[in-house]
């Protein structure tokens, strides 16, 4: 159903719907990053922080005084693990003030926190100077993750960016990584349905495996991020492919997190259909 409404429609270039904030791991408070949008001529914008939801309410508010210019659409980001590969899950127009999806969210904090605690010690074991305290503080209360201790990493001078922190030490195969709590992709998809939202894979291109697609797709997923700054060509064409076949509805965005020089280039840069944004802003 999706895809057959939206193969002709024009893509509108100032739409981005993967956008992170200091809620998690972004650099810029959510007031910020709405205002940041305004000025680079975004009209719909999703903030979609990693299993938090902190940061919906300050952008919201911030948005609201740029109608008709801007139109907000509140999302999540959840890191879910399928058989030791980290599939990202987003969930837009949910209900963010739902007191059982805020419980789970809870939970899956406490996770968050546990684990960090985890790579900080490997990492001190190794004779890396990393503090939890320093790490706790680039956080600064909000989402904690392994893009804080990056930072951290990139602070020290020890890394030379936040993706040669990622590469050298906090993924798998990488002496400071550590597992994350199970969340399932399956479960996520639940979470985000639940709350009366709509699930989309996130980014399928970094470490989705195909043949989980489908899967995913018979669980209840409604639509898959084809443009992002990392899915190359082909994996364009082919994410394009299958969300015509499975009537998916076609996503994107610029995975924003504003460490990075490039990020702000990428912002609102992406492909996106415009039926999409319209299609889940009506869902409010």
């Amino acid at each position: 159903m999706f895809w057959k409404l939206s193969y002709r429609s024009k893509p509108f270039p100032k739409i981005d719907l993967h956008v992170h904030t200091t809620a998690s791991d972004g650099k810029l408070p959510p007031r910020e990053v709405v205002r940041l949008a305004y000025e680079k001529g975004i009209c719909y914008l999703a903030i979609t922080d990693h299993d938090t939801v902190e940061g919906l309410q300050e952008a919201a508010e911030e948005a609201s005084k740029y109608q008709p210019h801007l139109h907000f659409i509140p999302g999540i980001e959840f890191s879910t693990l399928f058989e030791a590969k980290e599939i990202h899950l987003l969930g837009y127009q949910i209900n963010w003030t739902s007191r059982d999806f805020l419980t789970e969210l809870t939970g899956l904090q406490e996770a968050r926190k546990t684990r960090v605690q985890k790579m900080v010690d490997r990492l001190s074991q190794m004779g890396l100077p990393v503090r939890l305290q320093e790490v706790e503080q680039k956080a600064q209360g909000s989402s904690i993750g392994r893009p804080h201790i990056a930072l951290v990493l990139k602070e020290r001078g020890i890394v030379k960016s936040v993706d040669e922190g990622f590469k050298n030490y906090l993924t798998p195969g990488c002496p400071a990584f550590v597992p994350r709590f199970k969340l399932s992709p399956f479960a996520a998809i639940d979470l985000v349905r639940a709350a009366g939202g709509i699930p989309v894979l996130a980014h399928p291109g970094l470490e989705c495996p195909t043949e989980l697609i489908p899967k995913l797709i018979k669980h209840g997923l409604q639509g898959i991020e084809v443009y992002h700054p990392k899915n190359g060509p082909e994996q364009k064409a082919q994410f394009l492919e299958l969300a015509a076949k499975h009537h998916l509805l076609i996503t994107g965005g610029s995975d924003f997190h504003g460490h990075e020089e490039e990020d702000y280039a990428d912002f609102g840069a992406m492909r996106v259909p415009l039926y999409t944004a319209r299609f889940l802003k009506r869902r409010s």
